[in-house]
This record gives structure tokens, C-alpha cells and sequence, in this order.
């Protein structure tokens, strides 16, 4: 239902928003983490959900123990900004090791 609400252009920021940020809580599987890089690598989209996807990316990434720099490079600078705050915070020994500064 979440992953719905993220994706759904149509929903409310706020409710979209939210949806994010939950996700990056709560899960961690493919189907999330996949819907997250979907919204995170639009330009178009709006910039307070591409950071909050951001934050659930990196969440995400630090419980599994990997960072994909690839996909990285590919987001959005709000989505990045969003990764970094996570990092910098969780997992600084990444900031580093990835160059994120």
C-alpha cells in the first residue's frame, strides 16, 4: 500500500511523503527499495519526496550492508542530499570510502 501511495503522482506530498519515509523504515526488500530509485532518479519530481526517498534509499542500503554506486550516481542531487544525511549519521565511515563529500 505504501509503495502504491509513493508511486501514485496523483496523491497528496504530504501523503506521499510520508509514504517515503515509512518505507525506509519498514522494509527492506527489492519491490521497496526499487519503487524508492524509481521516484528518485525523476528530476521532475517534487524535491521534499526525492530526499525523503533519499533517506529510505540509504536506510535501506545500511541494513543491508551495501551501497550501490552506481544507482548513486544516477539520483537526483535532493535524493543524494537525502543518502548523505543518512550516511553521514548511520554508516560515516562510508562518506569516505564512497566520496560523498
Amino acid at each position: 500500500m505504501l509503495v502504491e501511495v509513493l508511486l501514485d503522482v496523483n496523491a497528496r506530498i504530504d501523503e506521499r511523503d510520508d509514504a517515503a519515509m515509512d518505507l525506509g523504515e519498514e522494509f527492506d526488500d527489492e519491490v521497496v527499495l526499487n519503487a524508492l530509485i524509481q521516484v528518485a532518479i525523476d528530476p521532475g519530481e517534487i524535491d521534499m519526496i526525492l530526499n525523503s526517498c533519499g533517506e529510505s534509499i540509504g536506510k535501506i542500503w545500511i541494513k543491508k550492508n551495501y551501497f550501490d554506486e552506481k544507482i548513486y550516481k544516477n539520483l537526483t542531487k535532493d535524493a543524494r542530499d537525502g543518502i548523505y544525511c543518512v550516511v553521514k549519521y548511520r554508516k560515516p565511515a562510508w562518506v569516505k570510502k564512497f566520496h560523498l563529500d
